[in-house]
């Protein structure tokens, strides 16, 4: 077994990097797609892992604590209803944000948190990020006082 690393480096977050920033998991087999995505990620100061595949999305994110998954509906060999099927099993409290140029089934955008086209732009992958990577507020219950 190899001691490179399942990701993609060129478009990856060095390990050191990441240190207090959120962690993105992007996903998606366009190069140039998960490089766009890479450099205005960064510059935004999330940190990024790339992945190619859905079993190569798989093993990073079963390995790295990810805060949230940009995922392509149409990869190489498993597509992303089944990848968000088989994360949401494993950690069904990280946000999937699937991103997609073609047309997704309604049974596969209900097993994500939230859709958006690879076209609606910059803006709009930043705020969805930000909306599903919010930290939500406690609500604290009073205890009922002793009778």
């Amino acid at each position: 077994m190899s001691s490179e690393p399942m990701y993609n480096k060129q478009m990856s977050s060095p390990p050191t990097a990441q240190d207090g920033r959120k962690l993105i998991l992007s996903v998606d087999d366009q190069l140039g797609v998960l490089y766009t995505r890479y450099k205005l990620l960064t510059a935004e100061g999330y940190a990024v892992l790339s992945a190619t595949d859905g079993v190569q999305a798989l093993q990073i994110f079963a390995s790295n604590p990810v805060d949230l998954v940009l995922l392509d509906f149409m990869l190489q060999g498993m597509d992303g209803g089944l990848v968000a099927d088989a994360m949401k099993a494993h950690s069904p409290n990280i946000p999937i944000l699937m991103v997609s140029g073609v047309e997704v089934p309604e049974d596969c955008i209900a097993k994500v948190n939230g859709f958006i086209r690879k076209g609606d732009g910059a803006d709009t992958l930043l705020k969805s990020i930000r909306e599903l990577t919010a930290v939500k507020p406690v609500r604290l219950v009073p205890r009922q006082a002793a009778i």
